[in-house]
């Protein structure tokens, strides 16, 4: 809250919101869409179930899902931190951010993903990232005092169509204008809506 019934009309949609780690690898049927806002690994500041332990869901289930089940993935801000079969479906993972400043979000591809998005701005964590860009198509910059990095890229991944989105970290960032229209933008073109 707020920001899924902003990007998620609950007439067209059926969505489930979960903290546990055991849910998706529990579903019988690939989802339409997964969408992941969460890192991968315990957070110390914030306390948060470890998703990725021997004893809980498996990142492999999350790909199984993708690949084959045709499940589109969305994964927005720390939802591409630090998983390495992850990277295998996004083709790009964050390394590590300075402290929030201001981030200019720069569109340079037409796609269903950007379609209606112009450039904005924010404060934002502004995250450096590394990736195989040349396995996906880069729809977006972002740019601050600490350089340029890729931050909205998209492709299909087996059966799927895959999102990274590295802007997100706080409310007004996620329901800022630029970024709803960029979200509910990846939701449809992911989902095949």
């Amino acid at each position: 809250e707020p920001l899924l019934p902003m990007i998620f009309d609950e007439k067209e949609w059926n969505v489930k919101v979960t903290d546990d780690p055991n849910y998706i690898g529990a579903t019988m049927v690939a989802p339409d869409l997964i969408m992941n806002f969460k890192d991968g690994i315990a957070n110390t500041s914030i306390p948060t179930t470890n998703w990725y332990t021997n004893d809980t869901w498996h990142p492999f289930t999350c790909k199984m899902l993708i690949e084959g089940g045709g499940a589109g993935y969305i994964a927005v801000h720390c939802g591409l931190a630090n998983i390495p079969v992850y990277t295998e479906v996004l083709h790009g993972r964050f390394l590590n951010h300075p402290p929030k400043c201001p981030v200019k979000v720069h569109i340079t591809a037409q796609h269903p993903v950007t379609e209606g998005v112009t450039d904005f701005e924010i404060e934002d964590e502004h995250y450096q990232m590394e990736g195989e860009w040349d396995k996906t198509n880069v729809l977006a910059m972002t740019q601050s005092e600490h350089g340029q990095q890729v931050g909205v890229w998209a492709h299909e991944c087996g059966n799927a169509r895959v999102v990274g989105i590295t802007p997100g970290h706080t409310t007004e960032v996620l329901t800022g204008e630029g970024m709803l229209k960029l979200l509910r933008n990846a939701v449809n073109w992911a989902a095949r809506k």
